[in-house]
């Protein structure tokens, strides 16, 4: 078994690694949690409503889950909508889920190649809001755990260094966590002044359907409301 690699890159030697890549931006929806999207809003110069509804959307995944918990309700209470496309996506509509209501930045398709990247990446792969970017940004490709180095074969910085950030992940995924329990306690709109108005559902990382900000408030209900 190869042991990972250990050689110290400097700044300049990793940020034109990235520079060259750009494939974490054009793979994956960047989490945007509310501190952040005050920062970037202010780095844009703009307010943070425009922010959020020109360069956000909704991200919703959902877990099928039996036992009640934070973020857990019935299939119900469900928009028919959604309701009717999850059973026709995967045949079954389970009694309740774990809803996980996230906010990401956009993916805009590229001219030519039909590709969806970063709403922040340019041509040449630099990102516009770096200095405030999202911290999975600034952890990736490091925020993961040892052993699932495989994971990622088409980072080449990840392949030719090595970083521990487990303790600044640890911090990130409190930061998670946190801000799950308080859309849970207040709502996701009282999370969120100004949320993006659409976006995607998703079961697990099965495609399901477009999703409204209306309609993921009906899904998150509390059935004693």
């Amino acid at each position: 078994m190869k042991k990972s690699p250990n050689k110290q890159l400097s700044n300049k030697q990793e940020s034109e690694i990235c520079l060259n890549c750009g494939e974490c931006c054009k793979r994956y929806f960047i989490t945007v949690l509310p501190d952040e999207s005050k920062k970037i809003s202010k780095k844009l110069k703009i307010s943070e409503k425009t922010f959020l509804e020109k360069h956000c959307e909704l991200h919703i995944k959902i877990y099928p889950k039996s036992v009640k918990g934070i973020l857990t309700f019935p299939s119900t209470f469900f928009p028919q909508k959604i309701f009717d496309q999850i059973k026709k996506e995967v045949g079954i509509v389970n009694d309740s889920y774990f809803v996980v209501p996230q906010v990401v930045l956009k993916r805009d398709i590229v001219e030519f190649t039909g590709k969806k990247v970063c709403t922040f990446l340019n041509e040449n792969n630099f990102c516009k809001i770096y200095s405030v970017r999202p911290e999975p940004c600034k952890l990736f490709p490091f925020i993961a755990v040892e052993g699932i180095r495989e994971q990622y074969p088409f980072c080449v910085l990840f392949q030719k260094t090595h970083k521990n950030l487990s303790k600044k992940s640890s911090v990130y995924f409190k930061k998670v966590k946190s801000y799950f329990k308080k859309v849970n306690d207040k709502k996701f709109c009282g999370v969120w002044k100004n949320p993006p108005k659409f976006g995607q559902l998703y079961l697990a990382d099965k495609y399901i359907c477009e999703i409204s900000l209306e309609e993921l408030n009906l899904m998150l209900m509390d059935q004693k409301e």
